[in-house]
């Protein structure tokens, strides 16, 4: 099932965008903290949908956005992330979801 959300992202793992591809066979694997107004999960952007959805060239753009994302301030204060529309895919044999069918824009 795919779900049409407005969420923010509230935590990744890796933290280090550098670790975001696996050493192994080379293909994006990250887990979000989303949150909506009713609760929080986590969402998996992996292979050719993680590349899709984070959509950079290079790590320093990849930097940018992900600051972006999670809302960190460029001078002190608290974190705000913005609201953004995203697709959910259910996986329920796996109890895990992840993102599709959506990219990043600059």
């Amino acid at each position: 099932m795919r779900f049409r959300c407005v969420i923010r992202v509230v935590a990744v793992v890796p933290w280090r965008v550098e670790d975001f591809r696996c050493r192994r066979d080379g293909l994006c694997r990250v887990r979000f903290t989303l949150e909506d107004p009713t609760t929080r999960i986590h969402a998996y952007a992996f292979a050719e949908e993680g590349d899709k959805f984070l959509n950079a060239t290079s790590t320093d753009v990849l930097r940018r956005k992900l600051i972006q994302l999670l809302g960190v301030p460029s001078s002190g204060g608290a974190r705000n992330p913005p609201w953004v529309e995203c697709c959910l895919k259910s996986h329920p044999a796996i109890k895990r979801s992840s993102i599709c069918d959506t990219k990043l824009l600059d």
